[in-house]
């Protein structure tokens, strides 16, 4: 190119900088009064979800209370289980409410099981893996009740401390026991028990279409026994250095656990009600950080189901889908193209980990779909770019550098896995090149990646022609997790000018953490309004430059933004975003799926070089785990005492 091009070239992108930037500024919301925020409270969780990690899962509403609720589009509730889900049945009409007011702390142990306090004294929630029951153990101050709502014709029967209800419409009984008093209401479509909960330390088991159990210590250690043999068949993580981190990264595991769908292999964007669908992108990196952590059944299944999923077009997932029944929806956020890259790394990562040919051999038509669409785009676009889609942060339609980055990526893995199988794939890396060449043309400026463009029309004397402009924000976050996925793709120099860009526009220096973009009023707008003010911390953006931190041996800083994150969570789980003003989680969407799986996959990035190093990593590794583990059996050790008097002799 020559030098006067060159110059033109940087006198237009300037003034487009200008221009970009006055755009943004004027677009930066009003300050808003409807509330000041999220409070302390919210360090704990509102939502989360139990599942026995085989084919039923239970939506806990915590009795945490959210600010503006009614505003978000959410209700507060007492301490509620429902959403009973039961593979392939689906949803079952019961919910399980208790008595005692809003609650004043809520987390989840390391035992997977939900823990409330409040002003009735402690409430413990168990979903025992592989087992049909769930388990509520009380230690209460004072009596209250529990209402367990049956919303179908049903019949019921009433033996002592056991209740029978039989649900005619799904041919399923649910049993009931408690060493506390039952009674029932019953009308021809519903039955409602009442237990009531006396002071003291109580038990109330609901066993799904099986006999109910007693034998409350039996339970609890059987539950300790196979969530600790899952963790421990967990891979370690070896460059944590502190209990805290190792902590949250054993957490941050069983929170996707219990965030899939156990019987189609979905995953819930969160346990919020909001975002109780399955994205393909927050899916996807949920599966890719299980399957790295050694969980390969669990990502498997993720895969499988999204090889059959419902398509928008060939090559081209909906957006997201029920969690529950794996139904698209169809009426959000199309196009968003993204995925289609992001799926196509996630199996590449999963055959590099398993070296399973049956696998690859299973995935070829999925493969296959998505390469041809990638193809079709590319060579058939002016630009050879893929098309204008709505991208990461679903916000715009525009070319997302995000979506053409990680199809870049995702086209080249296809290409290595085809070749694997022995398929001609020139075509596609020239496709690839093409991709690779428009990316620097278009969307590099010189110190960082645009964020997105628009084609524009542009008329001379000589006629029209389309162009590219860039379309403010200028800048995302979003523009570091590809650089960081495939390292060896970007130049270096490049790579260091566009961190260095997105950290001088978007670092929080109140709080610390990455904004998205800036003007960003998500969660500051009719949206979602549980902050107070515009340009949140996100979770995932932070750990994105994590990310990069670690890919450069930087492990000090990488190590300081997974503190970041932990000391930002809600008792250890990781939410979507933080208060830009007081660093406090927003609690509408938390905890974050996404999060947790990005904390996964920066934890297991870290790996020390030196020999000598990884064995005290390995060690500080297992003196972790073993001190993670140890909280759980004294956890268990403590429920067991409370309730010894319950057991039946």
């Amino acid at each position: 190119m020559a030098r006067g091009q060159e110059l033109t070239l940087l006198a237009r992108g300037l003034g487009l900088f200008l221009i970009g930037l006055l755009a943004v500024t004027l677009a930066v919301p009003a300050t808003r009064a409807i509330g000041p925020g999220p409070s302390t409270v919210n360090l704990s969780p509102s939502f989360l979800l139990l599942s026995n990690w085989v084919n039923t899962s239970f939506l806990v509403f915590t009795g945490i209370p959210i600010p503006n609720a009614s505003v978000n589009g959410l209700s507060n509730y007492e301490p509620t289980v429902a959403n009973f889900y039961v593979g392939p049945l689906g949803l079952l009409p019961i919910t399980m409410k208790f008595e005692t007011g809003f609650s004043a702390r809520a987390f989840l142990g390391v035992n997977n099981s939900i823990i409330i306090y409040n002003n009735y004294g402690e409430l413990q929630l168990l979903a025992p893996p592989y087992s049909n029951l769930l388990l509520a153990l009380v230690s209460s101050k004072a009596p209250f009740t529990v209402y367990v709502n049956f919303s179908t014709e049903s019949s019921v029967s009433l033996n002592g401390d056991i209740a029978r209800i039989f649900m005619h419409r799904y041919n399923f009984y649910v049993e009931l026991c408690s060493n506390d008093s039952l009674s029932a209401l019953h009308d021809i479509n519903y039955t409602l028990i009442s237990v009531n909960v006396s002071k003291g330390t109580s038990y109330i088991g609901l066993s799904l279409n099986s006999s109910c159990s007693s034998n409350v210590k039996e339970i609890i250690n059987y539950n300790e026994l196979k969530v600790n043999s899952w963790l421990f068949r967990s891979k370690r993580p070896v460059g944590l250095n502190s209990n805290s981190l190792a902590r949250e990264y054993y957490i941050s595991l069983l929170i996707l656990k219990d965030d899939q769908n156990p019987y189609l292999g979905t995953f819930a964007a969160s346990p919020s009600p909001l975002y109780l669908y399955s994205w393909v992108r927050d899916s996807s990196f949920a599966a890719m950080a299980l399957q790295e952590s050694g969980h390969l059944d669990s990502a498997l299944k993720y895969w499988l189901w999204l090889l059959n999923a419902t398509q928008y077009k060939s090559g081209v997932w909906f957006t997201r889908y029920d969690f529950y029944n794996g139904e698209p929806d169809q009426s959000f956020g199309i196009p968003e193209l993204d995925s289609v890259g992001i799926v196509e790394v996630g199996i590449y990562q999963y055959f590099l980990l398993t070296h399973n040919i049956t696998f690859l051999e299973t995935m070829l038509p999925l493969i296959n779909r998505s390469v041809d669409a990638q193809l079709s785009w590319i060579l058939n676009s002016k630009f050879h770019l893929v098309p204008e889609d709505l991208s990461v942060w679903e916000d715009r339609l525009g070319y997302h550098f995000w979506t053409q980055a990680f199809n870049l990526i995702g086209l080249l893995d296809s290409a290595h896995l085809l070749s694997y199988l022995g398929y001609n794939v020139s075509r596609i890396y020239y496709a690839a090149s093409l991709l690779n060449e428009s990316i620097y043309e278009y969307f590099w400026n010189g110190s960082a990646f645009y964020s997105d463009l628009s084609p524009v029309v542009l008329y001379t004397p000589s006629g029209s022609k389309t162009a590219l402009n860039p379309q403010p924000p200028l800048i995302s976050s979003s523009a570091l997790l590809p650089l960081s996925f495939n390292v060896t793709l970007w130049p270096q120099d490049v790579v260091r000018e566009n961190v260095h860009t997105i950290l001088e526009g978007l670092w929080n220096g109140k709080v610390g953490g990455l904004a998205r973009f800036y003007g960003d009023d998500y969660h500051y707008n009719e949206d979602l309004f549980d902050s107070s003010g515009p340009m949140p911390p996100w979770i995932i953006t932070t750990l994105f430059l994590g990310l990069y931190y670690s890919d450069t041996g930087n492990y000090t800083a990488a190590l300081s933004l997974m503190t970041w994150a932990y000391d930002h969570s809600q008792n250890g789980l990781l939410p979507e975003a933080i208060d830009p003003n007081t660093g406090l989680p927003l609690p509408t969407t938390s905890p974050l799926t996404w999060s947790s799986a990005m904390y996964i996959i920066l934890a297991l990035s870290i790996k020390p070089k030196a020999a000598n190093n990884n064995i005290i990593y390995y060690a500080v590794s297992a003196i972790a785990l073993a001190a993670v583990l140890l909280v759980a059996y004294l956890l268990q050790r403590a429920s067991a005492r409370r309730i010894r008097s319950l057991e039946v002799t």
